[in-house]
């Protein structure tokens, strides 16, 4: 156990050193840019807007599940609906001032899983200390980028626990099939794929963009979050089973 909490610690000094051993990164003028800009019924970048409405969902579902699972739980689902409302402003004036709001909750998002899945994988006594410090991490690395312009030590916020939690999934067994981790993980990958494909996915029809698809991907990532909790549990005891063997187990498991 020692040895493989050693390895994930390496892989967040790992992270942090490449972070860090690039010069500045700053925040790209073009990024609030995009593709659909359209003002419908007054409001302008509707679809961009409207899509948030499935972090909301996501969220409020959540919490109920939620707060039987722990603190991490309950706080990660609570940011999601922070989430919902931080981009819906964001997106009705988008600029860096208002890039903040929407920022600040997807780090606690972030940080929320990662504590949640040191405390299935490592253990509670290991998730519950760290998760205070992640909180503040997050946070800080958008107060971090207000101040100096300097977006490291977000993006590492961002992207380690993409890196992190797969680790876990494997080197430790938990409470939650690790499968369902793993389309958390994704649908979230998928999010950033249409995020950097705005554009072209908006010139597919225009129809939709590749940022409003982004808030449906990354929305749907909250949702299999909430799936996995409480009725996916594993009973005391009993292996893991394979991603093949779960719909079987689910027909057999079911009243």
């Amino acid at each position: 156990m020692s040895t493989k909490v050693a390895l994930v610690v390496c892989l967040g000094i790992a992270g942090a050193v490449v972070a860090f051993a690039f010069p500045p990164l700053a925040q790209d003028p073009r990024y609030h840019d995009f593709a659909d800009q359209r003002t419908i019924a007054g409001i302008p970048n509707l679809l961009n807007v409207a899509s948030n409405v499935v972090f909301a969902v996501a969220g409020f579902v959540g919490l109920r599940r939620g707060r039987r699972c722990g603190v991490a739980a309950t706080t990660l689902f609570a940011a999601a609906i922070l989430v919902a409302a931080g981009s819906t402003y964001y997106h009705l004036h988008p600029n860096n001032q208002t890039l903040v709001w929407d920022r600040l909750p997807m780090t606690l998002v972030f940080m929320s899983l990662l504590a949640l899945v040191i405390g299935d994988r490592i253990g509670t006594r290991a998730g519950r200390p760290v998760f205070g410090p992640l909180l503040a991490v997050g946070i800080g690395s958008v107060v971090w980028w207000r101040l100096s312009g300097d977006l490291r030590l977000y993006a590492l916020v961002q992207f380690f626990p993409m890196l992190a939690v797969p680790l876990m999934l494997f080197l430790f067994r938990g409470r939650y099939r690790a499968v369902g981790f793993c389309w958390v993980l994704g649908w979230y990958v998928l999010a950033k794929v249409f995020e950097l494909a705005d554009r072209q996915v908006f010139a597919m029809g225009g129809l939709v963009s590749g940022h409003t698809l982004k808030h449906l991907a990354a929305g749907i990532a909250v949702v299999q979050i909430w799936r996995i909790l409480l009725p996916d549990t594993i009973p005391a005891g009993r292996k893991e089973p394979s991603a093949s063997g779960i719909s079987l187990l689910r027909r057999l498991e079911a009243p």
